[in-house]
């Protein structure tokens, strides 16, 4: 039966006769019923045969369901082909398909009343389907459920719509009743409201008229916004961490990395600046992986206004760098209506005016510029906020590429302060610039920056302590300062900066930083024990020998006399301090699992020892200071507080690689130490492998 079941395609005839011939089976099969048990199951099989014909082939006055939900993705061979060959404006889901056959089993003058997923009334690929419906079909009510609107657990995060639709061609008076209860949170609320609500009238000839003739509680009328712009949407990386990094995890902007803006956290000027793009000139990896999509580059170079396409449609200035397929980005098409554009988007009125014509979660960037848009009104608004033009490029976020690195002025000073002492500089510090911002000169702190990123919290190798350090610097950028005020606007309750730096700074440093810290504090697990912050980007081999035998060696030093001396709690911290020294060299040598891995290098190309390459980002690299013998907390290692960071399998698959070069990957499960690959290429991005110094001498000798 199941080429049978669609009347409208002509075959009805065919299962009344479907039906008649099932007739002398039926009576076949009673006759034996009594006889064997297959005799049974044949009479059981003929009945519902029989009884699915004549459903099948009737005609009905109502037909009432929720119908079923299953995307084409998830379909298989046979359902996804019968669904083209029937409903090919509909076969893009199971539900969209049954609106189609729900519509074909009501008789003339017949309604269906469904409840489906809500975004077939809206979504681009849809509008050949709505077009048909619209045209052919008498529409009555339409009800926006939205999220929520089921009791189940097994249905949270549908957005669901209510429709009546009558089997009668539409005059071109034809109106429909249109019900909005999307915001109330829970099933029963929305019942509630539904009852009490006042529907909104809508013609429906007008539903025709919207952009992809989208249902809307409004009818939009006017020049649209894609009149005067055009948008776009980023690239698909494929692999986030390997082409994603932070861009404070690199010293300075090299060649193979561009700028890269994503989403903001708040509708603002100058957001989502925190990223960097492994571009390389696009004629990199990722430009030949088969799970990277390149799009949206017509947008580098211009000036527009991104927007997160998602809830509220977060918005703020582009500034034409690289941005990602999360993210959409509107082009003006004359610069000089820029202003215009943004003060539209960033309004509330832009949200608005989008989810009347689409309520998914996140709406495609196409759908963005299909909202009307009054630029003469637009103007007016822009002049009457920004008279002297838009802001140029500013922030005092240290996590944003436009911050100018110094603590006046900074979200955090403090933090600033302590990263200019180890001898960090933001990007315009080191030659960046970027539209209406330019690159900075000298601003003075520099000679009071470490020489070596190496700042011991007590005074060793002839050096301050910290504490006077960072006080000297903040002195010098700040002039008098509040030392309480600076350390409780980071939210510690610590009063002067050695207990800050001890205990806080390093946990708030992480925070601040995305979980990517490039200042690391290393220590013996003791309050009263060896304490060291070191700038990663300068701790190469050796910088991380100098560490251990030089300002680890003269705390020793210290220890040894002061034990010889009796002091209380010398041979404590001594002992502490040689087990220190002993994970330091540990991680020098890189013996697993001690090593540094990087899943996309072959293993010619992994790092032997204590070589890491800030391409590879801090997730990678900080490994090794991790999974030593922990001093202080779980899973931090020799670190004073363990970052958010993880190596779990990263999402994707590896297109085929060498089994000797990338055993990993030919890993079905995790593969620890000395992989063995099996005989199957799985693909499996594994991050958290060790690799012994043999297996990598090995693979460098093959």
């Amino acid at each position: 039966l199941g080429s049978l079941i669609n009347p409208r395609a002509g075959e009805g005839d065919l299962l009344v006769a479907a039906f008649h011939e099932l007739q002398p089976l039926l009576e076949k099969a009673l006759a034996q019923e009594t006889k064997d048990d297959t005799a049974h199951e044949m009479a059981v099989t003929a009945r519902g045969l029989a009884k699915a014909a004549e459903i099948l082939a009737g005609q009905f006055t109502l037909v009432a369901t929720n119908v079923p939900y299953l995307g084409r993705g998830k379909q298989d061979d046979v359902l996804q082909d019968y669904c083209e060959r029937v409903h090919p404006e509909a076969k893009a889901d199971l539900a969209t398909c049954f609106v189609e056959r729900c519509i074909g089993f009501c008789g003339s003058g017949g309604s269906t009343a469904l409840v489906t997923p809500q975004n077939w009334l809206f979504l681009g690929s849809y509008s050949a389907l709505r077009k048909t419906l619209l045209e052919e079909q008498s529409w009555k009510a339409v009800v926006w459920l939205g999220e929520k609107g089921f009791d189940s657990p097994q249905a949270a995060g549908a957005f669901a719509a209510m429709v009546i639709v009558t089997n009668a061609a539409p005059s071109s008076e034809s109106k429909l009743c249109g019900f909005d209860v999307a915001s109330p949170g829970r099933p029963e609320l929305k019942a509630e409201e539904l009852l009490g609500q006042i529907g909104r009238v809508l013609r429906q000839s007008a539903q025709l008229q919207n952009p992809d003739a989208r249902l809307s509680m409004a009818e939009i009328s006017g020049a649209l916004l894609s009149k005067c712009a055009n948008s776009y949407v980023g690239i698909q990386t494929g692999d986030t961490e390997r082409y994603l990094i932070c861009f404070w995890e690199l010293d300075h902007l090299s060649k193979a990395w561009i700028f890269h803006q994503i989403n903001p956290d708040t509708t603002s000027e100058y957001d989502g600046l925190s990223y960097l793009l492994r571009w390389e000139d696009g004629k990199g990896d990722m430009a030949v992986a088969d799970s990277a999509r390149i799009q949206g580059i017509d947008a580098f170079g211009k000036r527009g206004v991104l927007v997160c396409p998602m809830r509220q449609l977060k918005s703020t200035n582009y500034l034409g760098f690289g941005y990602d397929n999360n993210s959409a980005v509107l082009i003006p098409k004359s610069t000089s209506e820029l202003l215009a554009v943004w003060a539209f988007i960033s309004s509330p009125q832009f949200n608005e005016q989008v989810r009347f014509v689409d309520q998914k979660l996140n709406v495609t960037n196409a759908t963005l510029v299909k909202v009307p848009f009054d630029l003469a009104h637009w103007q007016k608004v822009a002049a009457e906020k920004y008279p002297h033009g838009l802001p140029k490029p500013f922030s005092s976020d240290p996590t944003q590429w436009l911050f100018n690195g110094h603590p006046a002025g900074a979200d955090q000073p403090l933090h600033v302060a302590v990263a200019r002492l180890l001898g960090y500089q933001w990007s315009r510090q080191t030659g960046s610039s970027f539209p209406d911002c330019p690159a900075l000169g000298p601003d003075g702190l520099e000679t009071l920056a470490d020489d070596d990123g190496i700042v011991c919290l007590p005074p060793l190798n002839r050096e301050q302590p910290a504490a006077n350090r960072v006080r000297e610097l903040l002195a010098k950028a700040l002039g008098k300062f509040d030392e309480r005020a600076l350390i409780a606007a980071t939210g510690s309750d610590k009063t002067n900066f050695e207990d800050w730096l001890r205990d806080d700074f390093f946990e708030q440093h992480c925070d601040l930083f995305h979980q990517r810290p490039f200042l690391w504090h290393l220590w013996d697990g003791r309050k009263d024990g060896f304490h060291a912050l070191v700038n990663y980007h300068k701790l190469d081999h050796a910088t991380l020998q100098k560490l251990a035998y030089s300002y680890l060696g003269d705390w020793m030093r210290h220890q040894e006399e002061d034990a010889k001396a009796e002091k209380p709690g010398a041979e404590a911290r001594l002992g502490a301090a040689r087990a220190l020294q002993s994970e330091l060299g540990k991680i020098l040598e890189g013996e697993a699992p001690y090593d540094i891995f990087v899943r996309w290098k072959p293993l010619v190309k992994q790092a032997k020892g204590w070589h890491p390459d800030l391409n590879d980002g801090v997730r990678l690299n900080i490994r090794p200071f991790l999974t030593t013998t922990d001093v202080g907390k779980k899973g931090a290692g020799i670190l004073r507080s363990k970052p958010g960071v993880k190596w779990d399998k990263d999402k994707g698959k590896e297109p085929e690689r060498d089994k000797a070069e990338y055993p990993w990957f030919w890993c079905a499960e995790e593969p620890g130490t000395d992989p063995k690959p099996g005989k199957e290429f799985t693909g499996n991005r594994w991050n958290d492998v060790h690799l012994t110094l043999a297996v990598k001498k090995a693979g460098r000798t093959n």
